[in-house]
């Protein structure tokens, strides 16, 4: 069975899950074709390690030959844009016709792939995940339903990564029989659980993200300042891995709240290295807020990696990271912005290492359960497969049908044809 890709730009360091899902696809015996719009030429992914160097191998520009006029394209006037592109979609769509289904990653392909559906360019299903901004910026706009308008009359299936985007796809109008949860996850095989008490010690905090207003660093910060107030007689040092267009803002922020000397910015690091950061770590800072634009988190891969190495997660109560986070129980968590209980949440971590291992062993179990990628790749080779003997029927029946396959009322017999 072929299975085609579309794609933003491929591979992104940023979005591995990505790469991750065709590989598990690749595993199982699928034949997996890419299509993409730019082809990424980021030094730090190794391309001739498998399973890279055989997606590479089966990687195409969308427009192939015409992906040169792009840039032309894009500076056209928005609905000459569109009918432009769309007409060379249209040209260029004979390769997604070979495959037997299509996977669009971020609702903007997938509505790409919808407008080929409209008008019978396009000939197998196509599924559709969404991830975070595709979701949450339209919706906060209230543009959901017009920006997908395409999807929802001629999207086959549609996968969201947490319930909370979901339910804003379904007020948009998406059909509930065609639109469910598919958590992205990780290989918590590949990192090894390592409990570390920091009684007697300073308690080591840490984040690992891009300095973006969503990820709630701010709040970090001055959750910090209000800990080291009220708690002068707590040890602690807060270390803040990665770059954006915010750190120059926020290292001015610590400086103004007294935090120099127990706070660094550490920048962007290889990747060894920020693996040996986190295994000297104690716990996992991520207070992820709305942005101003909209733009929120799906669910953190990063809160998924930190819960698996042992950490404790503290985080907010924002998207999907409740469905990961249970507070008190597998992390901590505040409501958005709220620097108080934020500082009171780090404050009882820190005066209480004993009682926070049970919650580091439950938070590994939690990831190794429900976030295990190997048996979300698994589900989503199943619903590929039943998706494709599906797709020659119409759309009433194709949507209840679907409804089996994703509540595993059908069999799931996940061998490539």
């Amino acid at each position: 069975m072929r299975v085609g890709f579309v794609v933003g730009e491929f591979p992104l360091l940023s979005e591995t899950f990505v790469a991750d899902q065709m590989a598990g696809l690749l595993e199982r015996g699928f034949e997996v074709e890419v299509v993409c719009d730019r082809m990424k030429g980021d030094d730090r992914i190794d391309r001739q390690s498998e399973p890279m160097a055989t997606l590479l191998a089966r990687t195409r520009h969308w427009w192939s030959w015409a992906a040169g006029i792009r840039e032309f394209v894009r500076r056209l006037p928005p609905g000459l844009r569109y009918k432009v592109s769309t007409a060379l979609d249209m040209v260029f769509a004979r390769r997604l016709n070979r495959c037997d289904v299509i996977v669009a990653h971020f609702g903007q392909n997938g509505e790409r792939a919808a407008a080929l559906k409209k008008w019978k360019f396009l000939k197998p299903p196509v599924i559709t995940i969404f991830h975070g901004a595709d979701v949450a910026i339209p919706s906060r706009q209230a543009v959901l339903a017009t920006q997908y308008a395409g999807l929802i009359k001629h999207g086959t299936l549609n996968l969201t990564v947490n319930d909370f985007f979901r339910g804003l796809l379904l007020e948009a109008g998406m059909s509930p029989a065609s639109t469910t949860v598919h958590h992205m996850g990780i290989d918590a095989r590949e990192i090894s659980y390592r409990w570390e008490s920091w009684e007697g010690t300073p308690l080591i905090v840490t984040t690992v993200c891009r300095l973006v207003e969503k990820k709630g660093v701010e709040f970090a910060l001055r959750a910090l300042a209000e800990l080291a107030a009220s708690h002068p007689q707590i040890d602690w040092r807060y270390d803040i891995i990665g770059d954006g267009p915010l750190r120059m803002d926020l290292e001015r922020l610590a400086a103004e709240l007294g935090l120099t000397g127990r706070v660094t910015f550490l920048g962007s690091l290889p990747h060894m290295e920020v693996k040996r950061r986190l295994r000297a770590a104690h716990l996992f800072l991520l207070p992820s807020i709305t942005a101003s634009n909209g733009d929120m988190e799906g669910i953190p891969v990063a809160l998924m990696e930190a819960m698996a190495a042992g950490l404790i997660a503290v985080s907010t109560v924002h998207s999907g990271i409740p469905e990961l986070i249970q507070d008190l129980e597998t992390g901590f968590l505040a409501p958005e912005r709220d620097v108080s209980t934020l500082a009171g949440k780090l404050a009882w971590v820190a005066e209480h290492p004993k009682e926070c291992e049970a919650v580091a062993l439950a938070a590994r179990r939690k990831v190794e359960e429900e976030f295990n990628a190997d048996m979300l790749n698994e589900r989503f080779a199943q619903i590929v497969t039943q998706l494709a003997a599906l797709g020659s029927a119409n759309e009433s029946t194709r949507h209840i049908s679907f409804a089996k396959v994703l509540t595993g009322s059908l069999p799931a017999d996940t061998a490539p044809q």
